[in-house]
């Protein structure tokens, strides 16, 4: 068994979902430090000095760990200078949830300086671990690209040694129950939106097809989760305004409620332009949710291919095939009648050990 010192930027959400789980669920001693819930930007720029005061106190008090596991919302080159007297010599593996380099922002252009953090980050860990095969191909992709583009290209030399770094773990999920058999649907049928209400989930793709089932007379209930950015979102408002009459539930919800309502749904959709993994698609599938989602990004991943016919869509296609499945809920439930017990992969139980072999090896 290894001692493992857990380190997170940013313990709130699905990072912090994602640290108690491990803890809860491995082999190992894992012990967390973390900071609370505050501006991302900051984090990664200067949250190195404060955790590596809080990973001196570990030390202090329980003396070295064996490995680190450090959630990749902070510099960790930093980080481990700042820690050097504490943590010389100890493997560190870097837990990637996002990376800057391939994160949409409004200008379409990368923070340069956020991306280097993150490069560095990879340079000084022993492994770093993607959240999916499809996020790791993305840095693969672009990051070439990215270093040649600066100042100088005088950080090419290393990029093959980090690049050989990069492996794949998948978010461990705290699964709700699945049935083996689709349960009877709502009438009219329950959609989901667990999604965050900013701009990279595409809510307004969501208020069009809403528009077009109102159009053409095909009622929908609706429950509305996902955090609100700080600015509210104007398009769950409209949403809100318009469709009143359809929404059974509108957030934010305790886990408790979440996990009723999810029980109590039909169909999760998502009309992401960016997602790395999908945690929240994860839970719905795992309890009978039909899924209506990209045929792009993460999605394939956790949707098996027997079932991408009729889970997924094409671009420019939502609005027909959400119309198409709520239409005929009853068809579609039997047609992914066996996708709920596929996410089992994704549980706890099943990617603890995983993890934990992995640090044992690195250890």
């Amino acid at each position: 068994m290894a001692r493992v010192l857990l380190v997170e930027p940013w313990f709130s959400g699905s990072h912090r979902r994602w640290a108690n789980g491990y803890q809860r669920t491995s082999q190992h001693d894992v012990s967390i430090v973390s900071l609370s819930e505050g501006p991302w930007r900051w984090r990664l720029r200067a949250g190195a000095l404060p955790l590596s005061a809080d990973i001196g106190r570990y030390v202090s008090e329980h003396g070295r760990p064996d490995v680190l596991l450090v959630s990749g919302l902070v510099d960790v080159a930093q980080l481990l200078g700042l820690s050097r007297r504490d943590v010389r010599d100890v493997p560190v593996a870097v837990f990637q949830h996002e990376s800057q380099i391939v994160y949409p922002t409004v200008t379409g252009n990368v923070d340069a300086e956020a991306v280097l953090r993150n490069w560095l980050s990879w340079c000084a860990a022993d492994t770093v671990l993607f959240n999916s095969a499809f996020h790791r191909q993305a840095v693969i992709d672009t990051l070439p690209v990215f270093l040649y583009q600066r100042p100088e290209a005088d950080q090419l030399f290393a990029l093959d040694e980090v690049l050989n770094r990069f492996e794949v773990m998948p978010v461990g999920v705290d699964l709700p129950p699945a049935s083996a058999t689709p349960t009877i649907a709502n009438n009219p049928p329950v959609l989901l939106w667990p999604h965050r209400w900013e701009n990279d989930k595409d809510p307004a793709g969501f208020l069009s097809a809403l528009r077009r089932l109102r159009r053409n007379d095909v009622p929908v209930q609706l429950v509305l989760a996902g955090r609100e950015p700080a600015v509210p979102s104007e398009v769950r408002a409209t949403i809100l305004d318009e469709f009143g009459d359809w929404v059974l539930a509108a957030g934010p919800f305790d886990r408790e409620r979440y996990n009723e309502l999810l029980a109590a749904s039909d169909v999760v959709v998502s009309c992401a332009k960016h997602d790395f993994f999908g945690v929240a698609v994860v839970e719905a599938i795992a309890a009978s949710c039909v899924p209506v989602l990209p045929n792009d990004l993460a999605y394939p991943e956790i949707v098996p291919e027997p079932w991408h016919a009729d889970a997924l869509y094409e671009p420019g296609s939502f609005g027909s095939k959400l119309e198409a499945l709520v239409s005929d809920i009853g068809q579609a439930r039997t047609n992914v009648v066996d996708l709920a017990d596929t996410m089992q992969r994704f549980s706890w139980p099943v990617i603890g050990p995983q993890l934990d072999a992995h640090l044992t090896a690195l250890v």
